[in-house]
């Protein structure tokens, strides 16, 4: 019943980022549902009780999204950067402590911070919808501001 309930809330959460994002959103949405089928197609890849498909899988995810995160401007990409580096670090911990009683401790951990991915999809969602009304409204970012080297114009027209 839970993990039903996790993938509902998954899938939610990738609707509303293909609903409402760009590229970017889309690209992680697209990147998530290729997660949910690959994970069982590497789940029997293991040395010893060593989950090696699954956590190379993961690691393989955090690299794409570090990708995004360095190339694109969306905020709520370095949170879900962050929550899938504890992920992939929970895989670390089991390898680096083998034979001890940390798998369940590692699993449930996943599961929470798998929760938290998805809270970040909706953020994104958000964000984008937010970043198109802003530019439609006329606004400009403070960081094109401090690209364009325009940063320091507010105090030079100030009396």
């Amino acid at each position: 019943m839970v993990t039903i309930a996790i993938t509902v809330f998954t899938l939610a959460g990738v609707l509303a980022l293909f609903w409402f994002g760009g590229w970017e959103e889309r690209a992680v949405g697209v990147m998530v549902l290729a997660l949910l089928v690959l994970v069982r197609v590497v789940e029997p890849i293991q040395i010893g009780n060593w989950r090696a498909g699954v956590a190379a899988l993961e690691a393989a995810f955090l690299i794409a999204i570090l990708w995004l995160t360095y190339t694109r401007d969306r905020w709520w990409l370095t949170a879900l950067a962050g929550f899938q580096l504890i992920s992939v670090l929970t895989h670390v911990v089991l390898l680096l402590a083998a034979g001890r009683h940390f798998v369940w401790t590692a699993v449930t951990i996943r599961l929470e911070v798998w929760l938290l991915i998805c809270i970040t999809f909706f953020v994104g969602a958000w964000e984008a919808w937010a970043a198109r009304r802003f530019a439609r409204e006329g606004g400009s970012h403070a960081q094109d501001k401090h690209r364009s080297g325009l940063v320091g114009l507010d105090a030079i027209q100030r009396p």
